[in-house]
């Protein structure tokens, strides 16, 4: 059989772009779709200088031109990644999320179903559970109650999807994703902290008390999941990514300090969340996962700590 010729949205952001580089290594024709507004071209240049890329200035929302794309590039399966990337954003301006996750998940699919395209990969999210009852978290968990607009927006998303599974045939991987960290990141609780040591080097602020624990894993475990793990043949599969061990924000805190080799002191918040919509504790049941053959290849503490010293050797080259 050939290789897959796949699509990625949202190919030339923090995930996207090492999805690429995983596409690209095994050989796959990629075609990346982006519109640039949290990122750049300077992560997938290489590939596009080489010719093992084709890049598109595109908004995912413009559905004629996304299935035109498609057909030109006779496209056997999306990884969709497009969307906003911070829910803080959103408590500002809650229809960011609404229309990046909802109507642009629907606007993809809307072209996959005109350009007769088949399997999509999802990028969906923890906080589509809302604040479970039961911990680790498992994907049958129920109701599932978001507590941001971010995690609404997510879980309508995964709902699209399975209408378009059952209506039109569309095979789907759903990947509820823990914190995903690495390099190249440009949000998230590793980069906030750099940013503010930077700002000020004496003092390290914490939102929240600093006891909110949550589940971290690499950016290349997630990369791989998403192009490697297929759906069973006209089903729907949804399964966590993620670590099953969590990690503190106070010891997120700690790291970061001893990576970047700065004396501050830490000042928590009194607040058990770090802003509104935030969920404090993700903890992941990653039976399915497992069963699928994936595992994260480092626990949390390990993938924050290899994370802080990826951004701090970027800023450095930078």
């Amino acid at each position: 059989m050939s290789t897959p010729r796949v699509l990625v949205t949202g190919g030339a952001g923090f995930i996207g772009s090492h999805v690429v580089d995983r596409l690209v290594r095994v050989g796959a024709p990629v075609v990346v779709v982006d519109d640039f507004s949290n990122s750049g071209r300077q992560w997938i240049s290489d590939h596009e200088r080489a010719g093992a890329i084709t890049v598109y200035e595109l908004d995912v929302l413009d559905t004629s031109s996304l299935a035109d794309r498609m057909a030109e590039h006779r496209v056997d399966h999306v990884i969709h990644l497009a969307a906003s990337v911070d829910m803080r954003i959103g408590l500002e301006n809650n229809w960011i999320d609404v229309e990046q996750s909802v109507i642009g998940t629907r606007s993809v699919l809307e072209a996959m179903r005109q350009a007769e395209v088949r399997r999509i990969t999802f990028s969906s999210s923890s906080t589509v559970y809302g604040e479970p009852e039961h911990r680790p978290t498992a994907e049958h968990h129920g109701p599932m109650l978001p507590i941001s607009v971010y995690g609404a927006a997510k879980l309508g998303a995964e709902g699209l999807i399975s209408a378009y599974n059952h209506l039109y045939g569309i095979q789907a991987a759903i990947f509820r994703f823990g914190n995903v960290v690495g390099g190249r990141m440009n949000h998230g609780v590793i980069y906030d902290f750099l940013h503010r040591l930077a700002a000020r080097p004496d003092r390290l602020e914490v939102l929240g008390d600093g006891r909110q624990r949550k589940n971290y894993f690499l950016v290349e475990d997630c990369a791989r999941a998403l192009v490697d793990l297929a759906p069973p043949e006209h089903e729907v599969l949804v399964a966590n990514l993620g670590t099953s061990d969590t990690v503190a924000v106070s010891r997120i805190a700690e790291i970061v300090l001893e990576e970047t080799g700065v004396d501050a002191d830490i000042v928590y918040g009194t607040e058990a969340r770090g802003w509104p919509g935030d969920v404090p504790v993700v903890e992941f049941d990653l039976a399915r996962a497992h069963a699928l053959g994936w595992h994260a290849s480092v626990p949390s503490v390990d993938a924050v700590r290899e994370a802080a010293r990826r951004l701090i050797a970027e800023k450095t080259v930078a």
